[in-house]
């Protein structure tokens, strides 16, 4: 039987999922030019 992802896991995940995103619009709304590098290279 399949053990679920542990909870504590998936909520790691989510935060740094969640702060890679504020970074990447943080960065965005400063410079349009350093999103568009970011969404090239990722």
């Amino acid at each position: 039987m399949d053990k679920p992802m542990p909870i504590t896991r998936r909520l790691a995940r989510a935060a740094l999922f969640s702060l890679v995103n504020g970074a990447a619009w943080g960065a965005g709304s400063e410079c349009v030019t350093c999103l568009v590098w970011w969404v090239q290279n990722r």
